[in-house]
């Protein structure tokens, strides 16, 4: 995940321990889908691998033991901890498919990405459509895209920041596709420790 998602692991290290392996397995899955358009071109092929992740949540779902596969075991792990659901990330699979068969990275579900995060460190926290409203921009500038900085939103609740705090980033990525790891850290502390976005 470091490597894979540098933005989501750097924000993930400000959760609780328990939280943590449940946020990091979550964006490991995220980048498994979001990855099929780099190692495959084909529709048919995409849809082989959108598949074989629908069945592995379905036997986790059936009680099967998972898969032999990290991700699939760390997402068996933290469903039966509950701490997310099931239909949350088949969802997921189906996002990202529908951004795979339209190649348009700008459908993937970046919005629904970070709200199940926030929900793996709270259940209610009132910061649902902010989360929906920043999305798209903190994807935008990641791709690269000119699209501004995007909305000013309120100071995101203490609980969920580990989840959201990478969105800060926008400043950077407005400023230079490929920002530094350290200049990365330092604005994900800002973002947590001030709660600003």
């Amino acid at each position: 995940m470091r490597k894979g998602d540098e933005d989501r692991w750097i924000s993930s290290r400000y959760a609780a321990k328990p939280e943590r392996r449940a946020l990091i397995a979550l964006y490991a899955f995220a980048y498994e889908l979001a990855r099929v358009r780099i190692v495959v071109t084909e529709p048919g092929l995409g849809a082989i691998r959108f598949q074989w992740w629908r069945d592995a949540l379905e036997e986790i779902e059936t009680g099967k033991p998972p898969r032999a596969h990290n991700v699939v075991g760390a997402l068996a792990d933290m469903l039966a901890e509950n701490r997310y659901r099931i239909d949350a990330l088949q969802r997921l699979v189906d996002q990202y498919e529908d951004a795979f068969d339209a190649s348009d990275r700008a459908l993937q579900p970046e919005s629904h990405l970070t709200a199940t995060a926030a929900r793996v460190l709270a259940d209610a926290h009132g910061w649902g459509q902010h989360i929906s409203t920043i999305a798209p921009h903190f994807a935008a500038l990641r791709r690269g895209e000119r699209v501004g900085y995007g909305p000013v939103v309120p100071k995101v609740p203490k609980a969920i920041r580990p989840a959201v705090a990478h969105f800060r980033l926008r400043q950077l990525y407005g400023k230079a596709p490929d920002p530094s790891s350290v200049s990365k850290r330092l604005c994900v502390l800002r973002g947590v420790m001030s709660g600003k976005v």
